[in-house]
């Protein structure tokens, strides 16, 4: 089982929006986007469309097996026909085709949609969920937030996870992003995985770009842990003829991070300078004016995912 990792944009919304401009798309099925209005559907009855409404419609989609919610969505998604896109209609299924050459959730991966905490994250995370499931219901799980652990088989399913922060406008939303993002790291780690053979499969094209090096900072704690499978990260560049990019990952000597975290206390502080970690400072910490240390956004989702000194992070 190979489990990815895809950061989610919302450049899926404004293809919707806009079908015409999809190239692959038919007449019949840019008529049947136009007439289906997909990106509406997480706001009913012309209520206000906030990341708020569309959490709370996620929920009510996914928290059971029926509903008339679940009923209207599948109704939308016979009109719209997710399954039949064209993987250019958004950057996450663009980089998981050209890095797998599948553009539909295989039965033995699992796939992590990672999306921001807004009306058109929240709502292109559906979108593409649905296009890689075949416009299969019950094969997606949805996390309010990055903590919330899945409760059934995970195999063969697609995660749509909320992260609160990852659109970070401040240095706090992308600490309280990171740690939600160790958070689900641990939860992949420990309850999706089954073995220590599986590889995680990071795809970094969608989303909010400030957040890439942060994702891959949760790519490179991932690789440090002690487990068998690989960890890789990829982009696609417009201009590089649909060929991802492979991005550099560096794997850390967990002990020694372990115990550097471990001695920041609850708020990520510390009055002194932690001894013997130069090639951390900057990155895991920083000095904190006028005095004392932090933790960084870095540190603080690696600690959430790493755990303390003696806690071991594997099957």
């Amino acid at each position: 089982m190979t489990i990815h990792i895809v950061s989610v944009g919302s450049n899926l919304v404004d293809a919707l929006k806009a079908p015409s401009t999809v190239r692959g798309l038919t007449q019949d099925q840019q008529d049947g986007i136009q007439s289906g209005r997909p990106t509406d559907f997480l706001a009913p009855n012309g209520t206000e469309p906030t990341a708020a409404t569309a959490d709370s419609e996620l929920k009510e989609l996914f928290g059971s097996a029926t509903g008339q919610a679940r009923d209207d969505l599948r109704n939308t998604v016979a009109v719209v026909r997710p399954g039949m896109w064209p993987a250019g209609i958004s950057a996450e299924l663009s980089t998981l085709v050209s890095v797998t050459g599948q553009s539909h959730l295989s039965r033995e991966d699992v796939i992590v949609l990672l999306a921001t905490d807004t009306f058109d994250g929240l709502t292109a995370a559906l979108w593409d969920a649905l296009a890689l499931t075949i416009g299969d219901l019950d094969r997606i799980v949805y996390l309010s937030k990055p903590s919330d652990q899945p409760s059934e088989t995970v195999h063969d399913r697609v995660f749509v996870v909320r992260v609160p922060g990852l659109d970070a406008s401040t240095d706090e939303d992308f600490v309280r992003a990171m740690e939600g993002l160790g958070v689900l790291g641990r939860t992949l780690v420990r309850k999706v995985a089954v073995s220590e053979n599986e590889d995680f499969l990071f795809h970094l094209s969608g989303g909010y770009k400030a957040a890439i090096p942060y994702l891959i900072g949760l790519a490179e704690g991932l690789r440090s842990l002690d487990r068998k499978g690989t960890v890789e990260a990829f982009v696609l560049h417009k201009d590089s003829g649909g060929k991802p990019i492979k991005l550099p990952l560096r794997r850390m000597v967990l002990s020694g991070l372990q115990h550097l975290l471990a001695s920041f206390n609850a708020n990520g502080e510390r009055n002194r300078r932690p001894q013997g970690a130069d090639s951390l400072e900057g990155y895991a910490f920083e000095r904190r004016e006028p005095s004392g240390y932090r933790l960084t956004a870095f540190g603080a989702g690696l600690r959430a995912l790493i755990g303390p000194p003696d806690e071991t992070v594997r099957q």
